[in-house]
């Protein structure tokens, strides 16, 4: 019989992307399959973050 692998899931979460046990339950198992799927777009790169946040910081100017 093929079981699901929840227990090999539940510690990738809460060790590998720091989600906390609640919020993994929280999770559809679609959700949960499509962020350990890995074949989405790289996301950007730490130093274009930084980049980013110094040309559009998020703070309000007082007018």
């Amino acid at each position: 019989m093929n079981q699901w692998p929840f227990d090999m899931w539940l510690k990738t979460a809460v060790r590998g992307f720091g989600l906390s046990p609640a919020e993994f339950w929280q999770m559809s198992v679609r959700d949960w399959l499509v962020l350990i799927s890995g074949t989405g777009k790289p996301g950007i790169a730490h130093d274009k973050f930084d980049d980013l946040m110094n040309t559009y910081p998020d703070e309000v100017k007082d007018e």
